[in-house]
């Protein structure tokens, strides 16, 4: 039964994958190019920045050596990582839309010309994500040795074998880097006057958060990380995830307001543009509250005490709706750059959305089998 529903879903995922490609052809023939190219570069940043999101998660859980899930926390974050090749050949795709996307190709600054240039950007970008991919790749690889499932569902070894102590802070700190730069080149430079010396920890822990509620989601819907050493009085894991998606997303109000208050008060023409466009001017601005609701507010209320954080349908539920605020969030750092005075929001951008969502989760798919034992145990 499991796999018969498993093979539905994957044909669900796929019929979603093929009509998000139609749908980008359609619209570019259309006469839809900015839209289909702008749709593109914000499902690109969302679902690639999960999937990144997912194997930082799993490393920063080793460095804190946390083991309430036993393996199949590690297992349960690590299946997003699937999607890091595709959506690196993805991120190339945007060379040829890059004339719509980035204003400074037409249209170069002097002053920045050094570093906004196309051989540049790709390459740096490119590189960056190619050798994140790889050494993810690496890490998830260590992460199911068995000495390393060992130290995972024992209480008795101190550390987690040497693999993991290299590889998880190496994979963290080129993380950081990595995704700061993409911040600076596929957000900020749509607007190329701004800049923010912060905006490239906000942009990659809002990734981060985005798959700690990813994790919520499927835990919610059966995944659920237990360790085999664990008392059934702790429940199934639900709790523990519950209180990463309230620290975390509390965090990235800390960052977003870190990030508005200084420029609130400096008052630089060169800054401020770029938040009163999105914050207190229509039609963006409405669409920016709503992500704070849907990111820190409902999460907030409702995952402050133990009763939300444990029972599956509440959890979900938040999460699943943190999830739409967090890509509604890279929705409004991208799009008001490019449609300053509309919301473009429509067939095309709900069809390339629903693409991406099909390739993540075929992508998803496999790793989560390594995690689905849960799914049986709890139907019974």
């Amino acid at each position: 039964m499991i796999h018969s529903s498993q093979r539905i879903l994957a044909g669900g995922l796929l019929v979603l994958a093929v009509v998000g490609v139609a749908a980008f052809g359609v619209a570019l023939m259309r006469g839809a190019e900015l839209r289909a190219w702008e749709a593109f570069l914000v499902n690109l940043l969302f679902w690639i920045g999960l999937a990144q999101g997912g194997v930082v998660v799993s490393a920063s859980l080793y460095l804190a050596q946390a083991r309430w899930g036993g393996a199949s926390v590690y297992r349960l974050a690590e299946s997003f990582a699937g999607f890091l090749p595709l959506g690196f050949l993805l991120f190339w795709f945007l060379l040829a839309g890059r004339q719509l996307i980035f204003p400074w190709v037409l249209h170069p600054l002097p002053q920045k010309v050094a570093w906004l240039n196309v051989p540049f950007l790709f390459g740096r970008d490119g590189g960056g994500l190619l050798v994140l991919t790889v050494l993810s790749g690496w890490f998830v690889y260590g992460s199911r040795r068995a000495d390393v499932v060992e130290w995972a569902e024992s209480a008795d070894i101190e550390l987690p074998p040497a693999i993991i102590r290299r590889l998880a802070p190496t994979v963290i700190i080129i993380y950081a880097i990595v995704y700061s730069v993409i911040a600076f080149d596929l957000v900020m430079s749509l607007s190329p006057v701004w800049y923010s010396t912060l905006f490239g920890a906000y942009f990659f822990a809002g990734a981060y958060w985005s798959a700690i509620a990813a994790m919520g989601v499927f835990a919610s819907a059966g995944w659920r990380p237990t360790s085999r050493n664990r008392n059934a009085e702790h429940g199934t894991g639900l709790h523990d995830i519950g209180k990463l998606v309230f620290a975390f997303s509390i965090f990235w109000a800390y960052l977003l307001w870190s990030q508005y208050l200084p420029i609130w008060y400096a008052d630089i023409p060169e800054e401020t543009f770029f938040l009163v466009r999105r914050i207190h001017t229509l039609p963006w601005g409405i669409v920016a509250w709503v992500t704070l609701l849907l990111v820190w507010l409902i999460p907030f209320v409702t995952l402050l005490g133990k009763k939300g954080k444990r029972t599956p349908a509440i959890l979900g539920v938040v999460c699943g709706l943190g999830l739409i605020g967090m890509w509604i969030e890279r929705y409004v750092l991208v799009a008001p750059s490019l449609s300053p005075t509309s919301i473009p929001f429509g067939w095309v951008e709900i069809l390339i959305t629903a693409g991406f969502l099909g390739a993540f989760g075929l992508c998803t798919l496999p790793g989560l089998r390594l995690v689905s034992p849960n799914i049986a145990r709890d139907g019974q």
